[in-house]
């Protein structure tokens, strides 16, 4: 049998993982199914037997218990069941994220928090994500920006002038963008010791601030506008953004002040 038709019999009845889901607390009879799960005593006969011929549960006189295969599936069937609901849910967040979101562990948006502009607020995104920048108290504080904006330009520097160690990473557009529009926001930067610049090769797509032990991921629009925040300090979440960031600084070089200047004389 293919295994489509193995999950195809699994996601055709609640009662077949109705019972899975009874039997991995521990092993029960017949009768107590029937009792547990609310159904009807063929209802229960007629899905032990379809579990048992897939080796998913085993009957040793006359009680029902998982096996370790049956146990295997019920976990994994869940843990589809969940990223299921994360993708109907976070679906539009994770597309415009890109392949990024591949990485993203589906456990880590249980606790998170989307913020999205909206037409009765359409600066919703970037609001949060500056005022996350002005009012937090942290120690650390790594970056990725796509875009130059003033408003994050603010938020960020709130944070370097309260001695926040920061790292800020950025591609070619967006260097180019603050020497020719913020300049001074830019010599600020360079003159604050805590304060690393780093120029990746490539284009960046998305956002993403790692403070301490809390993360903002952002998206933005075809126009560049910041569009969608995840906020979140799951452990895994944290994680994961700080591989990703790591990822992305090893590919970067540090962007000193000299060269700064050099390249806006040009």
């Amino acid at each position: 049998m293919a295994s489509w038709e193995h999950v195809a019999f699994l996601a055709g009845s609640e009662n077949r993982v109705q019972i899975l889901e009874t039997l991995h607390d521990r092993p029960r009879r017949q009768c107590e199914l029937v009792c547990e799960c609310g159904l009807s005593r063929s209802t229960v006969h007629r899905a032990l037997d379809g579990l048992a011929d897939r080796e998913w549960i085993h009957n040793e006189g006359g009680v029902y218990r998982l096996t370790v295969g049956g146990r295997l599936v019920l976990d994994q069937y869940e843990l589809l069941e969940t990223t299921i609901e994360r993708v109907d849910e976070w679906g539009s967040f994770l597309q415009n994220l890109g392949e990024t979101a591949t990485t993203l562990p589906a456990a880590a948006l249980d606790d998170a928090r989307l913020v999205s502009n909206a037409p009765e607020n359409p600066h919703a995104a970037i609001s949060h994500v500056a005022d996350v920048f002005v009012t937090s108290d942290v120690d650390t504080f790594y970056g990725i920006s796509p875009v130059v904006s003033p408003v994050l330009n603010h938020g960020a520097r709130e944070l370097a002038t309260s001695g926040t160690e920061m790292e800020y990473l950025i591609d070619r557009s967006v260097l180019d963008a603050s020497q020719s529009a913020y300049p001074d926001a830019l010599a600020v930067a360079h003159s604050l010791d805590r304060f690393t610049l780093y120029l990746h090769p490539d284009e960046l797509t998305f956002g993403l601030a790692v403070l301490d032990d809390r993360v903002l991921v952002s998206t933005y629009d075809a126009h560049g506008s910041l569009h969608e925040c995840l906020d979140g300090t799951d452990e895994a979440l944290v994680r994961w953004a700080n591989d990703v960031y790591e990822d992305y600084r090893a590919a970067a070089e540090p962007i000193d002040a000299p060269e700064a200047e050099a390249t806006s004389r040009q």
